[in-house]
């Protein structure tokens, strides 16, 4: 009965906590509005990017279309707010990529380096041409990758590094960062996954790494039909990426696996545990102790459902993600984009997009416990 009870809660998400191995609980804290619509004279916040440093800082980093709404061709900055370790209060909002003109710097991904502290933020560069908006003329867009880099917990940010020019080849229309965040690697490989425009038509994942803390950087091609990949080690070696699924169903997470270092990888095939609106989402791994063990968990955020962009949930898998037993919503309106970040204390962060009509509102973040 008690097996049964948990999976109903599972299932329809009504509970204040959810139970993981009979033990712990989930529970959402109170979310605080990070970038709302308007602020700062801002027309739209999209693009959540978040990590916690070495240091115990946590950075949020997301799109502000100045102008309008919508993708690049578009005037977007990058902007971002910081929560020092233990403070409860936020730094004010600042623009740390800011091009002239119509210019635009979108898609944010975050990643440091634990060895020399360095933080790389990496973007999609676009340049102006304004007049390309949404619709079939996005296909004429030209995007590139470039990176801004601190050394002083995001006090002060680099210029731009352009980073494309020794990895793109001749069909490529465009290389961009998969929105949300890098991982570095056990052995100190540091990896930004990305997306590319085959020939303007085939969305490809790729992955961007550096194994000399970000002097140089190469390429690891995977696989086409996915995108906006996320990528985690898990703890026995193996890479795997949760991406967005443009293969022919549509509904769920797409997921790969490399179990040689990214030399090859297994055929993309669609989660079904995983329902997904065709949509971005975020997935970490996590260490937790329960009864002074150890357990790795997979946490995924993204929107559970097959329709609309809607319902963002928390998605655990104990068993490098064969299976997904845990689920927990934490918003079920209007949502879209996320991104995890494990917390100084242990908790999880999560900044997500939201609103009460429409999931761009604004982006939002809270704090979730995973308690015994």
């Amino acid at each position: 009965m008690r097996i049964l009870k948990y999976l109903l809660i599972c299932l329809f998400a009504v509970a204040a906590f959810v139970e993981v191995d009979g033990q712990n609980t989930i529970k959402i804290g109170k979310p605080v509005a990070l970038f709302t619509k308007g602020d700062n004279n801002i027309a739209e916040f999209r693009i959540p990017s978040m990590i916690t440093t070495e240091k115990g800082t946590v950075i949020a980093v997301c799109d502000a279309r100045v102008d309008r709404g919508g993708d690049v061709p578009n005037n977007i900055d990058l902007v971002m707010r910081k929560l020092g370790k233990g403070s409860k209060t936020w730094t004010p909002l600042k623009r740390i990529v800011n091009f002239a003109g119509k210019h635009g710097a979108a898609d944010p991904c975050l990643l440091q380096d634990r060895q020399t502290g360095r933080i790389f933020l990496f973007y999609a560069f676009c340049p102006g041409r304004n007049n390309v908006t949404e619709g079939p003329n996005r296909e004429r867009r030209h995007l590139m990758v470039q990176y801004v880099y601190s050394d002083d917990e995001g006090e002060s940010w680099s210029n731009p590094i352009h980073v494309d020019y020794a990895l793109r080849e001749d069909n490529w229309q465009s290389i961009w960062s998969a929105p949300g965040r890098g991982v570095q690697l056990k052995d100190g490989k540091l990896v930004v996954p990305c997306t590319i425009n085959k020939d303007t038509k085939v969305m490809a994942t790729i992955l961007v790494y550096s194994d000399d803390h970000g002097k140089t950087w190469d390429k690891i091609e995977v696989a086409e039909n996915i995108n906006e990949p996320q990528m985690v080690e898990l703890s026995n070696g193996d890479w795997m990426i949760n991406a967005r699924n443009q293969m022919e169903y549509r509904y769920c997470r797409a997921i790969t696996i490399s179990n040689d270092g990214g030399n090859s990888w297994s055929k993309p095939k669609g989660d079904l545990n995983l329902p997904d609106p065709n949509c971005q989402g975020s997935i970490i791994q996590h260490v937790f102790k329960i009864n002074n063990k150890k357990k790795d968990l997979l946490i995924l955020s993204n929107n559970n459902s097959k329709k609309g962009r809607k319902n963002i949930s928390l998605s655990l898998s104990d068993d490098h993600g064969k299976t997904w037993k845990y689920k927990k919503q934490v918003y079920g309106g209007p949502s879209a984009y996320s991104c995890l970040t494990i917390l100084p204390n242990g908790n999880i962060g999560l900044l997500y997009e939201c609103g009460e009509k429409s999931p761009y509102e604004g982006i939002k973040y809270v704090e979730i416990e995973l308690a015994n």
